[in-house]
């Protein structure tokens, strides 16, 4: 297939391409893409053209006009016509394009239909009964390190406490009450530096 013919912009009803070689019409439809909706103005034809040279102009709204953008040529008639060259390596092109095109669709069709790998069978897993009925933790792991919680280090400066996980920040933890004083706490973080509150209330 050759490159297509475009029909000068102009608002017309549907136009023909016709080639003063073979004298054969082919109907032009509307331009689009997968960008953009059909035009109204923009016409074109694909055609399956021999190698050589070859005339053509399109006929409009009853009459014969060329493409003044495109080369012309004057015919035998003294009529002036488009003219395009049709080279071999037009064909070689289009070839490579459309074997590139398989080898490409044939990739992704492999990629989605590939399973993932290891060992597969037809006998479903059994659960065993600690399995099924196995019951949630109460708390999150990551919630179990919350400083009010932890016991410090007697080798580790009392002014200094561990560096809090990122999750832990922006959280407020209570203690559990002992001696009728509840403890809240709450860590923040301040560019490189981590600056935890606690507030004592008697109950």
């Amino acid at each position: 297939m050759v490159p297509s013919l475009h029909a000068p912009r102009a608002p017309a009803a549907m136009p023909q391409a016709r080639s003063t070689r073979s004298w054969w019409g082919a109907p032009m439809t509307p331009a689009s893409s997968a960008c953009r909706t059909p035009s109204h103005n923009d016409f074109v034809a694909i055609l399956d053209l021999p190698e050589g040279e070859h005339q053509y102009k399109f006929f409009v709204d009853g009459q014969w006009v060329h493409d003044p953008s495109e080369p012309v040529v004057t015919s035998q008639l003294g009529t002036i016509n488009n003219l395009i060259h049709v080279k071999k390596s037009d064909f070689e092109v289009f070839d490579a394009l459309k074997l590139d095109s398989m080898e490409s669709s044939e990739t992704s069709c492999r990629d989605l239909s590939s399973s993932p790998p290891g060992p597969y069978g037809q006998e479903m897993y059994v659960f065993r009964s600690e399995e099924r009925f196995k019951s949630p933790p109460i708390l999150p792991p990551h919630l179990l390190q919350v400083i009010l919680n932890k016991d410090t280090n007697i080798s580790c400066d009392p002014a200094l406490l561990p560096e809090p996980n990122h999750v832990m920040l922006n959280h407020l933890y209570a203690l559990s009450i002992k001696d009728s004083v509840m403890v809240l706490s709450a860590t923040h973080r301040y560019k490189k530096k981590y600056v935890t509150t606690l507030l004592y209330k008697p109950i």
